[in-house]
C-alpha cells in the first residue's frame, strides 16, 4: 500500500532539481522534462507547493521556480501535506470508512504502526536527502538553470 498520491510523488523529484534560495530559477517545462511528467501536470504541482510556500516563482525573463528554503529544511512530510493532505495518516488500509481504536478492522492494529512508520521517515528524509540520492543514482538528471 503506497499512502502518498502520484502528486506527492512528481512533486519530490521536481523539488528535487531545484535550487536553494538565491540560486537560479528553472523552468517548469525543463523540470517537467527531466523528470518525465506532464508539463500542465506539474504546473498544478506548482502551484500548490507555492501555496504552501515551498516555492517561489519569478515571471519573466530568466523566470521560473526556486526553493522558498533550503532542500535541508524541507522535509518530505512537508511536500506530502501539500500534495496530500493529511488524511492517509487517518485513514483505514481496507479502505472502510469506520474504523478507529473502538470499531478496528482486521488490518488495523497493523496499520496503525506501519503509518507511524512512515510518517517517521517522511518527518527525517529532507528534500537535500533525495537530491542527494538523485545525483548519485541519476534517476533525474541534474537541471541547468534556463
Amino acid at each position: 500500500m503506497h499512502p502518498l498520491s502520484q502528486s506527492a510523488g512528481y512533486a519530490i523529484l521536481a523539488l528535487s532539481c531545484l535550487d536553494d534560495p538565491g540560486g537560479e530559477p528553472i523552468l517548469v517545462q525543463s523540470v517537467a522534462e527531466w523528470i518525465g511528467a506532464p508539463g500542465p501536470y506539474l504546473s498544478k504541482v506548482f502551484h500548490a507547493l507555492g501555496k504552501a510556500q515551498l516555492v517561489a516563482t519569478k515571471r519573466g525573463r530568466n523566470g521560473g521556480v526556486i526553493l522558498m528554503r533550503p532542500a535541508r529544511e524541507i522535509t518530505l512530510d512537508m511536500i506530502a501535506g501539500a500534495m496530500d493532505g493529511e488524511e492517509w495518516q487517518s485513514s483505514c488500509l481496507l479502505g472502510l470508512a469506520t474504523c478507529s481504536d473502538e470499531r478496528a478492522c482486521p488490518v488495523h492494529t497493523f496499520w496503525t504502526e506501519e503509518r507511524k512508520r512512515i510518517l517517521n521517515e517522511l518527518v527525517t528524509t529532507t528534500l537535500a536527502d533525495v537530491a542527494r540520492f538523485e545525483r548519485t543514482h541519476r534517476l533525474v538528471n541534474t537541471p541547468t538553470a534556463g
